[in-house]
């Protein structure tokens, strides 16, 4: 019995460190000794609806179109968020001899070549581009080298809050103790009871088209700017579409030769755009007179698509919907290399 109060109060001590260190809890996934909690998609993370369990895989290898012959090889610089991380693209995906990709919490340090063609691609889901370019995009530094600098504070104060931070640390005990497949489908049970019954769900999420669809509610919270239903006056639209502006400006003057935009629909605006009155962000940018950059536009694809453009689970799009992305910047790619041929 003693041996055994040891063992619990060893393990005790384990979990309670591992909870409120990031790093030992990216140690334990490491050696998977636990799963993510994202291996069913990021909403059903959340909601633990078993209809929108949707087990992740793996893309096929896309194939991207042949380079443009061109005296100078190509360089392409991406700040993006989720939707080209590395788990799901890299150089391998476009028609470029060499790749950047920094995420927009990250700083990038960069020594341009100037023997190459520099292309910056400025990508953001629909629900966080207001909040990115509310002010010029300021997170590239001219250095004598390129490398990615992930921000993070290194005051200890600060990552004793963060360690303590009620959420963080709720977050973290879930996914140690809770994210296996025993405890998940109790909390599937739980959850398509409380649907059922009381037709209620995780706060997380927002049920959309019949409740056919399941999507974030930052997608949906019409008084956070995040939401496709907020109101987006004309005076904040031009002041978007002024800080592309200056940030093309900056970018130039670093020595980029080309910058372009990209901004990804949340899967509400695709799937379900009538749930509420729509602000039509990303129409009203690309359309307005004063737009200073080439952009891709894949929304009206991915209505054609419906619900097949994203993932059943997950906030994020499937490979059908990647690998059109995929062919429209390469597209927009070759077609800038032909600009500069000329």
């Amino acid at each position: 019995m003693r041996f055994l109060k040891y063992i619990v109060l060893v393990l005790g001590c384990i979990v309670w460190a591992a909870g409120l260190n990031p790093t030992l809890l990216s140690l334990v996934g490491k050696y998977k000794l636990i799963t993510d909690g994202y291996q069913y998609g990021d909403l059903y993370r959340m909601a633990n609806l078993s209809a929108f369990k949707d087990p992740r895989k793996e893309c096929p290898a896309y194939s991207p179109p042949a380079k443009k012959h061109s005296s100078k090889r190509v360089h392409l610089y991406i700040i993006g968020d989720s939707f080209t991380e590395e788990q799901r693209v890299g150089q391998q995906d476009f028609s470029v001899d060499n790749y950047t990709h920094v995420k927009w919490s990250d700083l990038l340090h960069a020594k341009l070549d100037t023997a190459e063609t520099n292309i910056l691609l400025l990508e953001s889901v629909e629900r966080h581009f207001r909040q990115h370019l509310a002010t010029p995009v300021s997170l590239i530094l001219p250095d004598s080298a390129t490398f990615v600098q992930r921000v993070v504070s290194s005051k200890f104060m600060n990552q004793l809050d963060d360690a303590f931070n009620g959420k963080y640390a709720q977050d973290r005990f879930e996914a140690l103790l809770f994210q296996n497949e025993a405890f998940l489908k109790v909390k599937e049970w739980k959850a398509d009871f409380t649907y059922h019954l009381f037709h209620r769900v995780n706060t997380s999420v927002t049920l959309v088209d019949n409740d056919r669809s399941v999507v974030s509610y930052m997608d949906t919270d019409t008084p956070n700017v995040t939401s496709a239903f907020s109101e987006i006056r004309n005076s904040e639209l031009d002041s978007l579409v002024l800080n592309l502006q200056l940030t093309k400006d900056s970018a130039l003057a670093m020595g980029f030769d080309f910058v372009a935009l990209s901004i990804i629909p949340n899967k509400v605006s695709v799937v379900h755009p009538e749930y509420d009155a729509y602000n039509q962000l990303i129409e009203r940018v690309y359309q307005h007179p004063k737009l200073p950059v080439p952009y891709i536009d894949v929304l009206g694809d991915f209505r054609k698509m419906g619900t097949a453009s994203y993932l059943k689970g997950d906030s994020h799009w499937t490979c059908e919907g990647q690998n059109l992305w995929l062919n429209k910047v390469n597209a927009l790619i070759n077609s800038l290399v032909d600009q500069e041929n000329i």
